[in-house]
């Protein structure tokens, strides 16, 4: 077979099939006509492609281009003819003199493909073997190198005015750069003298390696530059971007997928080295740094930055020459992305030192918040049509950021967010440090929104969201209910008025869902407020109601009232009477069995608000009920300690409460051996009620109690509302009505009846004005709601009684303890231990010469001081016995101690008491 005849016949042969020709002749060529490789012949890096088009087209930069015979004959140094028979013994064609058989023919490509395979084999072994060969090469070179290096700053670096950055240095003033690979581990190192000449140490692994030049916490822009002083001069260009440096151009393609891959939703820019030949680009020539980075940019969708130079240069070269602030500027002007013909290249922007596209940039990521959700959008470009694909990842359900603002109290930011749920508009408060982590999900998630279970998506989605926060509406956040910056905020986070600053409630009540609003004002005054009037108690309901959102206006203090009475006495109804004023009565009504905290929270979202609370004795305890009074009209919560340090802000509040039992307070605590102390019951208001007796029509009170639910059932919450607007423009007017009506409680309450009593008339004068100024919302007239009042107050003083309540449980204590104690602990006088030996001996007792006189007590000082006057200041105790005459003071009136008589002759000093008859008046003198 002629030479010539063979070439066309192993030509026409091998058409579209000279990969697997090229493969049984072990040279190994890419599968893809885009993928560079290097060249099979001369080894040149990265500069080799296969087209084929079916006659093994190929290219390369250095060894040049040709078909398939070419490729065979450039790599086995062969002419033509020799490379056709090398092809053919793949091809099984008989190119020799001699006839081969078929069976010969495939019998040599069996043999030639076992033999290919067997070079394959140890080809790989052999690669392996070199790579740990390398990489043992590399780390002990590397250790070595390591251990001489001291931290500190290049002379290499500070000849290019890069001051500041300390690196590892080795003796002889040489930098040594380490580079990383995906896990962190240091696979390369470079090192880089002091004039700039730079080596890679023996056996590193560059390919996907660099190095860090920072480590931003968050980054959102990742600058890829080829060398350490380029990453250098982009960190001060864009100091908030990740930095990094891929040594040469060559390892840009390499890293930047890797930067992709960490970061996917970051903005990454590649920072060309202008390659061009001197004189400018139309001399023509190869720019191979812009080529390299462009083809990086392309298979990650990034960016390219090329110093805008006539000659050769990189981003380090352009920051010398100069300045930052002008290289940052043509940092900033040479931007663009490289997209091919569909799109043109969209210069970008540097705002704040971050690096963010033009608004009009069809291919910069963003977030899109849509009517079907919230997603995270990444457009890139098809390489073959040049028609922009926008890929989508859901983030969330919808919703959007309405405000960003401060408590000032807990000195606390917190994002507000808005979203609706099953029709339901909800909103919610997150506090600024839990936004993108665990609590601030749960606190989305909890109020149906729905969010993506991806953590990297959420990062990008937690970046947006504080991003958008800082561009809301500032907001003013309370965590109070009640007046605050002029307007009045609803235990539901409704605020009624208007700031200057929007206001939002960041606390909470079980019962929010109870302030609904049916009907008028008008609707609640003819059908609920006409069916109350002409009974006292039901308007002392309804006037505890008026007074909780005025008694902050007016510097009264927060009180409550217990209203108790038999069953059917109209309680509750009264209860709900008062509630209806602002929302549903049966959903707002709490409960006295709650822990400390459980009730600060409720009076904290009941500040300057009716606190309504259930029956007491029905499912609490004497000790809830006593712990939560306390709490309750205390005013402030627990102090805690927080987490972080130092303590908690202390939670405070002024609050009117209602609450309905069938005994009264004291005597409830008291069964469970609960001593209520007169403080207490001058700030909680035990007051008996009756039955209505204006019943407006009705046969009887249960028709009349029926009537008045059906009618709050259809008209409540707006009448409260009105009230609260009122006050809100007209405080002096409130004020002056709650003065004039203290002023007439005054003179009406006679000064010989004790403290409490003119204090408790003071809750007494706050209601009776809020009745008053409030007769626009109820229709009474003053004096009907005058009497009223003063109807409610007899009641209560009937129970409390005229006196000062802490002299009266000082004189009823010592009274317990000598009816108890008195014939077995007080020996009589004389006596005689060995007659009579006395367990706990608590003093001496003597009958007076008349049958009727006091029995005389010489009381231990120990006994009166720790049992007699437990819970009181003795001094106290003292006075207050001596001045009801049940205590002998000595006769020098100094102290409250005297002698006793002798007994077994001596004599101690006691205090002498004396047991009063049951017809003495017992009663402190005033």
């Amino acid at each position: 077979m002629r030479n010539i005849d063979l070439i066309r016949e192993v030509t026409n042969a091998a058409a579209n099939q000279w990969h697997s020709v090229l493969t049984g002749l072990n040279i190994d060529v890419p599968d893809s006509p885009r993928k560079h490789t290097a060249c099979p012949a001369c080894g040149g890096n990265d500069r080799f492609r296969f087209d084929d088009n079916g006659r093994g087209s190929h290219f390369c930069n250095v060894c040049g281009a040709g078909d398939g015979l070419d490729l065979i004959r450039k790599v086995n140094s062969c002419d033509t003819t020799e490379a056709a028979k090398l092809a053919a013994d793949v091809l099984g064609i008989d190119y020799r003199d001699a006839e081969t058989s078929l069976q010969d023919a495939s019998q040599r490509q069996n043999q030639l493909e076992a033999e290919r395979q067997q070079r394959e084999q140890e080809r790989d072994q052999k690669v392996a073997e070199d790579a740990v060969k390398r990489r043992n090469a590399f780390t002990t070179r590397y250790q070595a190198l390591a251990e001489k290096a001291v931290p500190g700053e290049s002379e290499y670096l500070k000849a290019k005015e890069l001051r500041g950055f300390t690196f590892p240095v080795l003796p002889d003033g040489s930098l040594l750069l380490t580079l990383v690979d995906d896990s962190g581990d240091v696979t390369a190192a470079q090192t880089i003298t002091p004039q700039g000449e730079k080596r890679l140490v023996i056996g590193s692994t560059k390919r996907g390696a660099y190095h860090a030049v920072n480590a931003p916490e968050a980054p959102q822009t990742v600058l890829i530059a080829e060398g350490l002083a380029t990453a250098l001069s982009a960190h001060l260009m864009c100091p908030d971007a990740l930095a990094v440096a891929a040594i040469d151009a060559g390892n840009l393609l390499p890293v930047a997928e890797l930067m992709r891959k960490k970061y996917p939703g970051d903005k990454i820019v590649l920072i060309a080295d202008n390659d061009q030949q001197t004189g400018g680009s139309e001399i023509g020539g190869t720019n191979i740094g812009k080529e390299a980075a462009e083809k990086a940019a392309l298979s990650v969708a990034g960016w390219v930055s090329l110093p805008p130079t006539d000659d050769k240069a990189d981003w380090d070269d352009y920051r010398q020459q100069n300045g930052l602030e002008a290289a940052t500027q043509a940092f900033n002007e040479s931007m663009y992305q490289p997209q091919g013909k569909a799109v043109k290249p969209q210069l970008q922007a540097i705002e704040d030192g971050k690096i963010t596209a033009r608004e009009n940039d069809p291919l910069k990521p963003r977030i899109e918040s849509r009517k079907d959700g919230v997603f995270w959008v990444t457009p890139k470009v098809d390489k073959e049509s040049g028609e922009i694909i926008s890929n989508e990842a859901w983030l969330s359900s919808p919703f959007s950021i309405i405000g960003e603002g401060t408590d000032q109290d807990a000195d606390k930011s917190y994002t507000a967010i808005r979203w609706q749920h099953h029709g339901q508009t909800v909103t919610r408060l997150i506090e600024g440090g839990a936004v993108g982590d665990r609590d601030g999900w749960r606190v989305m998630k909890d109020g149906g929104l729905k969010v993506t279970t991806k953590t990297n998506l959420r990062a990008i989605l937690s970046d947006w969201m504080q991003i958008q926060s800082t561009k809301a509406p500032r907001m003013k956040i309370t965590p109070r209910a009640g007046w605050y910056d002029g307007v009045y905020i609803m235990p539901d986070g409704e605020v009624i008025g208007e700031s200057e600053t929007p206001v939002m409630f960041n606390g909470g009540s079980a019962a929010a869902g109870a302030y609904t609003i049916a009907g008028t004002v008008e609707s609640w005054r003819n059908n609920v407020a006409a069916l109350a009037a002409g009974n006292p108690f039901m308007m002392l309901g309804v006037a505890s109601a008026l007074a909780a959102p005025m008694v902050s206006l007016v510097g009264a203090d927060g009180f409550g009232i217990h209203l108790f009475a038999g069953s059917t006495a109209g309680k509750t109804t009264t209860a709900d009477l008062a509630t209806s004023l602002y929302g549903m009565p049966e959903r707002q009504r709490l409960t006295w069995y709650g822990t400390a905290l459980g009730i600060a929270n409720e009076a904290e979202a009941h500040n300057d608000g009716l606190l309504s609370l259930d029956e007491i004795g029905q499912g609490t305890r004497a000790r809830d009920v006593y712990t939560s009074a306390y709490t309750l009209f205390n005013g402030k919560g627990k102090l805690q300690g927080d987490k972080d340090g130092g303590n908690k802000v202390l939670k405070h509040w002024k609050t009117v409460a209602i609450s309905t039992g069938e005994i009264s307070v004291e005597t409830f605590l008291s069964a469970e051996g609960i001593k209520v102390k007169a403080g207490q019951l001058a700030r909680l208001l035990n007051v008996p009620i009756t039955r209505a007796t204006e019943l407006h029509g009705y046969q009887n009170g249960k028709q009349h109690a029926d009537a008045l639910k059906m009618a709050w059932a259809e008209h409540h919450g707006a009448a409260g509302r009105e009230w609260i607007r009122y006050l809100s423009s007209h405080k002096q007017q409130a004020k002056e009505a709650y003065q004039a009506a203290k002023d007439r409680w005054a003179s009406v309450i006679p000064q010989s009846y004790g403290e409490q009593v003119h204090r408790v008339s003071d809750r007494f004068a706050v209601m009776e004005a809020a009745l008053v100024v409030g007769g626009f919302i109820t229709g009474w007239g003053e004096q009907e709601s005058r009497d009223a009042i003063q109807h409610a107050f007899n009641a209560w003083i009937a129970v409390f009684g005229t006196g000062n309540k802490d002299h009266q449980q000082i004189i009823e204590q010592c009274e317990a303890f000598l009816n108890a104690h008195g014939l077995s602990r007080f020996a009589p006088f004389p006596y005689s231990p060995a007659d009579m030996p006395i367990r706990d001996l608590a003093g001496y007792r003597q009958k007076g010469e008349h049958e009727d006189s006091p029995m005389i007590f010489y009381t231990f000082p120990a006994a009166f001081e720790d049992e007699i006057a437990r819970g009181i200041t003795v001094s106290q105790a003292a006075e207050v016995l001596k001045n009801a005459g049940m205590l002998i003071p000595p006769t020098s009136d100094r102290g409250y101690k005297r002698k006793s008589p002798r007994i077994d002759g001596r004599q101690i000093r006691v205090y002498v008491l004396k047991f009063l008859p049951e017809d003495e008046d017992s009663q402190p003198e005033e």
